[in-house]
C-alpha cells in the first residue's frame, strides 16, 4: 500500500523506484531507468556507454516535508557507428532545468488566486523562477479554442522610425492574442495567424500593409478601416491649417482651444465660439474647406444604401475641391470605399486598443524587452478569462 502509494506520488513513466534518502532538509527519491539501450538519435544504432553521473529535480510539496526530489542517472553515450555523442534524457523532465515539468505546472496553478511572490516564499524559491515557470504555463489554463468574432489589428512605436510592433485584440473583451515584433505584411500576418480561423470582422487603419495582410490570412473577414484613422486624417490638415493661422500666441493650453473649435460639431458650441470658427474660416481658405470637409463627412447611416450613398455624394463634392489637403482626403477614401461603409456601419473600433498599445509603449520605454511585453499581453488574457484576480 505505502509503495503503490509512493508509486502514484512520483508519477513518471518507466522508472523504478529504488529508495528513499534524506540530504539535510532534502528529501530524495531515488530512482532509476528500466534496463534499455538508448538508441543513436542520428542512425537509430545501438550506443555505448561513455560517463554517468545522476542529476537531482525536484518534483513534488508536502505540507510538513517541504520540497521532495528525484534522483535520476543521466549518461553519455556514444554511437558506435556514425560516432554521435548525446546525452539521455527522459520524458516530463528538462535536462537543463531545475524543476520537473509536473512542478512546474504545480506550482505555476499555485499561481492563481494568489501572488507569485506567495508562492515563491512558501516554496523558499526565487521569485524570478516563480515567475518564469508561471508565464511558461499559464497559456495551458486558457482555452485553446480561440475563436473571437472581431478583432483589432494595429501597429505601435517604441522608437519611431526604429523599433515597431504589431499587437491582435479581441474587438469586444480587450484580450490581447498575439504581440509580433515589426510593422510590415509579414509581422501583420504572424500577429493574425492566431485567429484566423474564426474571424469575421478585422478592424485596422489605412496602411496598405495592412489590407493585404488581412486579405492574405483573413480572406473571408470582412475589413473594416477604424474610424478614429479616418477622422484623423482631417484633424491632422486642419492642424496644419491651424500652424499657418499662427494665433496669438504659442501657450499649450491657447493651442487645445483652438483645435476644439475646429473639431468639434457646431452644435455643441456656443454662439460666441460658432462665430469665432467663422471668423477663422474668412481668414483661410483651406482652413474653411477643409473644416467644412468634416462636418459635410458621413459619420454614421442607418443601412448599407443609405451609407453608400452618402459617402459617394461626399467623393463627388470634395474629389476635385481646390484645397489640396482636402482632394487628398478624397482620393484616399475613394481607394477604400467598402472599408469605408464597413467602417460607418460596424460598431467596432480600435478604441480599446489605443490604451493598451500606450501601456506596451510605456513598458518599452522603461527598459522592458519583448519577453516582458508578451507576460503583459499573456497577463491581459488571463484577466479577461476571470483566471488572475
Amino acid at each position: 500500500m505505502y509503495a503503490q502509494f509512493i508509486k502514484e506520488l512520483i508519477d513518471l513513466p518507466d522508472v523504478l523506484i529504488q529508495k528513499v534518502r534524506k540530504e539535510e532538509e532534502r528529501w530524495i527519491f531515488e530512482l532509476s531507468p528500466t534496463e534499455q539501450c538508448p538508441l543513436c538519435p542520428v542512425c537509430l544504432k545501438r550506443t555505448i556507454k561513455m560517463t554517468g553521473k545522476k542529476k537531482q529535480w525536484m518534483h513534488g510539496y508536502a505540507q510538513r516535508i517541504g520540497i521532495f526530489w528525484v534522483e535520476l542517472p543521466v549518461e553519455r553515450r556514444r554511437c558506435g557507428t556514425c560516432g554521435m555523442t548525446f546525452s539521455t534524457s527522459y520524458p516530463g523532465i528538462s535536462p537543463r532545468s531545475v524543476a520537473t515539468d509536473a512542478f512546474q505546472q504545480w506550482a505555476a496553478q499555485c499561481c492563481i488566486g494568489t501572488s507569485i511572490q506567495a508562492v515563491a516564499r512558501m516554496l523558499k524559491l526565487p521569485y524570478t523562477t516563480v515567475e518564469r515557470w508561471f508565464y511558461t504555463h499559464a497559456p495551458s489554463f486558457l482555452s485553446n479554442d480561440i475563436q473571437p468574432k472581431a478583432v483589432c489589428v494595429d501597429e505601435f512605436a517604441f522608437r519611431k522610425g526604429h523599433d515597431y510592433g504589431v499587437a491582435v485584440m479581441d474587438a469586444e473583451t480587450g484580450e490581447v492574442y498575439a504581440i509580433e515584433a515589426g510593422k510590415n505584411e509579414e509581422a501583420i500576418g504572424r500577429a493574425l495567424a492566431h485567429v484566423s480561423d474564426s474571424v469575421q470582422y478585422v478592424v485596422s487603419d489605412l496602411a496598405p500593409a495592412m489590407k493585404k495582410a488581412i486579405q492574405g490570412m483573413c480572406p473571408e473577414a470582412k475589413h473594416v478601416v477604424d474610424d478614429f484613422h479616418v477622422i484623423q486624417l482631417f484633424t491632422e490638415a486642419l492642424d496644419r491649417c491651424r500652424k499657418s493661422l499662427g494665433k496669438e500666441g504659442k501657450k499649450h493650453g491657447h493651442v487645445r482651444y483652438v483645435c476644439r473649435f475646429l473639431t468639434q460639431c457646431p452644435e455643441k458650441l456656443t454662439e460666441e465660439e460658432r462665430q469665432t470658427v467663422q471668423k477663422w474660416q474668412k481668414e483661410s481658405d483651406s482652413l474653411q474647406a477643409v473644416y467644412q470637409s468634416l462636418q459635410h463627412y458621413v459619420s454614421k447611416s442607418q443601412n448599407e444604401r443609405q451609407a453608400k450613398r452618402r459617402l459617394n455624394a461626399w467623393i463627388h463634392r470634395y474629389l476635385f475641391c481646390p484645397c489640396s489637403a482636402v482632394r487628398a482626403i478624397a482620393k484616399a477614401l475613394v481607394k477604400r470605399t467598402d472599408e469605408i461603409i464597413s467602417c460607418i456601419l460596424s460598431p467596432y473600433s480600435n478604441g480599446k486598443m489605443e490604451g493598451t498599445n500606450n501601456k506596451i509603449k510605456l513598458m518599452k520605454r522603461r527598459g522592458y524587452g519583448y519577453r516582458n511585453i508578451q507576460r503583459f499581453a499573456l497577463r491581459v488574457r488571463l484577466e479577461t478569462a476571470n483566471i488572475l484576480s
